[in-house]
């Protein structure tokens, strides 16, 4: 997997991106956007899954990226639609948007061993950037808190426990759960703040910068 200091994630030609969540209209964030949007290569249009939160809130989302100059987007529904349709739906995509939300677990359940991720998976590959929001970017790690326990992620970025929203207040929780994966680390985004990761290796910190990291007792970082 391409790798930097701690950071080792799912290969692919596109850009991996998460954000700690927030006001989606907030400077910051849209600062993010912008980011996002910049370092896209691929000429797709912005596929938008909304299943942890509403298309009232998505559409606004789409709306903003509109003003800021962004491609043509669609809504994605990931939980009526079947699976030819997502697999279509998601491989002409040149953006992926996992939205914001409180229904993480609803979204887990619609990714985790479906159609709908392996399409991700194929478009990024092929050069399109996955944007995780929120609660959403908390499903990309290794690990992610589901109902007071650890359950597995997806597993795009190797050996991380994932926090969106985090804050210095946050820090003996994110501790608290790193005792349970001695061996991984923990990546608290604050609101504002996104880790992006690029197709070469690239590690950048955008929006406020509020990115916090904590090495578990065992972690080992793996040498290429």
């Amino acid at each position: 997997m391409p790798q930097m200091n701690i950071f080792r994630w799912r290969p692919g030609r596109g850009w991996l991106v998460l954000s700690g969540g927030g006001a989606m209209d907030a400077d910051d964030n849209q600062e993010i956007d912008a980011q996002m949007l910049g370092v896209t290569h691929s000429l797709g249009p912005i596929a938008y899954i909304w299943a942890a939160s509403d298309l009232e809130t998505a559409d606004q989302h789409l709306d903003l990226l509109g003003e800021l100059g962004a491609r043509t987007g669609f809504l994605v529904d990931i939980l009526s639609e079947d699976d030819e349709t997502l697999v279509t739906q998601l491989s002409e995509a040149g953006v992926i948007i996992v939205g914001d939300g409180p229904q993480q677990e609803r979204l887990r359940d619609a990714l985790i061993d479906a159609a709908a991720l392996q399409a991700i998976g194929d478009a990024f590959t092929r050069g399109a950037t996955v944007y995780a929001i929120g609660r959403s970017a908390a499903l990309l790690g290794a690990q992610t808190v589901e109902n007071g326990r650890l359950i597995p992620g997806l597993k795009w970025i190797t050996s991380a426990l994932v926090m969106p929203g985090y804050s210095a207040e946050g820090s003996q929780v994110l501790r608290d759960w790193l005792i349970q994966m001695p061996d991984g680390f923990g990546l608290g985004l604050g609101q504002g703040a996104a880790l992006a990761l690029g197709p070469q290796n690239e590690v950048e910190v955008w929006g406020n910068r509020a990115v916090t990291i904590f090495l578990g007792q065992q972690y080992q970082s793996e040498e290429e």
